[in-house]
């Protein structure tokens, strides 16, 4: 991801991973966002916190992001995530 402008990249790129997006705040920052998301877990496991960081993990190493979980609110099946892109890093061909 190159930044957060695009409200629907972010929805899709969640999809992608498993997560249904309810709400982004602070999208047009450019490279922040807060996200609210869906679980789908009615009674979260140590087996199920351990899939949902990994699919965390997969989703900031192939996105270029990094994840910062806030909260997450089992009696709403959410969670509250901060996203952050990552800048890119320029490479100079001499």
């Amino acid at each position: 991801m190159k930044n957060t402008y695009e409200p629907q990249l972010i929805y899709d790129m969640f999809d992608h991973y498993g997560f249904n997006v309810l709400r982004i705040d602070q999208f047009d920052s450019g490279n922040f966002a807060k996200i609210r998301a869906e679980l789908n877990i009615e009674l979260l496991g140590a087996g199920q916190l351990l899939e949902v960081a990994t699919r965390l993990i997969s989703l900031e190493k192939n996105e270029n992001l990094d994840v910062q979980v806030i909260m997450i609110d089992m009696r709403h099946c959410t969670m509250t995530l901060n996203i952050l892109v990552r800048e890119q890093e320029a490479t100079l061909i001499g």
